[in-house]
């Protein structure tokens, strides 16, 4: 799921609808975590006070359907687009009647759920901008390169094709990479991925070519 929001105006609110699809009460705490990635590309999320969640808690009866509102209430100074993660949470409480338990000794587990939303605040003219830099060989048959998002919004990488040639040889080309597809590279951020070649990579400089298909998110 993603969120879009405006930094101001209307759009700066979206109304999100939580439920509860099982036959018990369901205790649901949301809360709204800043998004950002570390060097070695992990997520990293902190705490913010740039949202209004109305209401944070909630107790949802069984197949109940609750509104939530989510307002925008910081500031974006930079013109770049900010991204966050909206998080509900099931919450460690028993409704169950205490004079409905058995006596009986019983390992009892409880498994907590949680919903993890992507959100983006997104200013007007804001665009991702993909490149790939510091292509290398490796070894004999494998090669890496850095892909980077020099861009003020944020790219999901869905690869069409990507090209790597030394002189005029084709060294690599593909329309398909797992560690490269679905990478989602927010403003600034980067990626280093290695590629296995079928054929041996030539001594001298390489370049490479990368197209992705467009998408709206």
């Amino acid at each position: 799921m993603v969120v879009e929001f405006a930094p101001s105006g209307a759009k700066s609110t979206q109304v999100l609808v939580i439920e509860n699809p099982g036959d018990e009460k369901l205790p649901v705490q949301i809360e709204v975590f800043a998004r950002s990635t570390d060097a070695k590309g992990e997520e990293v999320r902190g705490k913010t006070e740039d949202f209004v969640v109305y209401p944070e808690q909630v107790v949802l009866l069984p197949k109940e359907k609750r509104n939530v509102r989510v307002t925008y209430s910081g500031e974006i100074k930079d013109g770049k687009e900010k991204a966050y993660r909206i998080v509900a949470s099931q919450l460690p409480v028993d409704f169950r009647d205490k004079n409905s338990a058995s006596k009986k000794p019983k390992v009892n587990l409880k498994f907590l759920l949680q919903y993890v939303a992507s959100a983006y605040v997104t200013p007007e003219g804001t665009t991702a901008k993909i490149s790939t830099k510091d292509v290398k060989k490796i070894s004999a048959k494998k090669l890496s390169a850095t892909f980077v998002n020099e861009g003020t919004a944020h790219q999901v990488l869905q690869l069409k094709t990507f090209k790597v040639t030394a002189g005029k040889e084709i060294v690599l080309e593909e329309s398909s990479n797992k560690a490269l597809e679905s990478t989602n590279l927010l403003p600034g951020d980067k990626k280093t991925i290695e590629f296995e070649t079928k054929k041996e990579i030539p001594a001298g400089e390489l370049k490479a070519e990368l197209v992705l298909k467009d998408l709206e998110n």
